[in-house]
């Protein structure tokens, strides 16, 4: 146990040169005061006529032009979906007759010249 310990007490002297500084592509631009500015942005514009601007310093980032970096744009063609196959399993149950009001309006249903037997002759099949 000790020896492990002590291995890997010197692994942790050994990485930090291991690892090197690495250079940002970047300037990093510091807070110069509350969190990430140097007035609290709560009670930035108070007492400020309108139109006033704020006075911490925002250095402009010019955008390099880096190439797009992007791949190709690869187009997938549209597939038909297969169509589903229904397969019965045991018996076919066959539906109960009607009974109380399910019964009634199959009566209804079935009158001669009534409204809805009408109306279902006038809709296209």
């Amino acid at each position: 146990m000790r020896a492990l310990v002590l291995g890997l007490g010197l692994l942790s002297l050994l990485a930090p040169p291991l690892w090197g500084d690495e250079v940002l592509p970047y300037a990093l631009t510091a807070p110069q005061g509350y969190s990430a500015g140097s007035v609290k942005g709560q009670s930035v514009y108070d007492n400020k006529a309108r139109g006033s601007l704020d006075s911490e310093v925002m250095p402009e980032v010019q955008p390099a032009n880096s190439g797009s970096g992007l791949p190709a744009p690869h187009i997938v063609p549209y597939a038909k979906v297969p169509e589903a196959t229904e397969v019965l399993i045991g018996p076919v149950k066959r539906p109960a007759p009607p009974s109380g009001e399910d019964l009634v309006f199959e009566q209804i249903k079935a009158e001669p010249s009534t409204p809805y037997l009408e109306a279902a002759e006038q809709l296209p099949d």
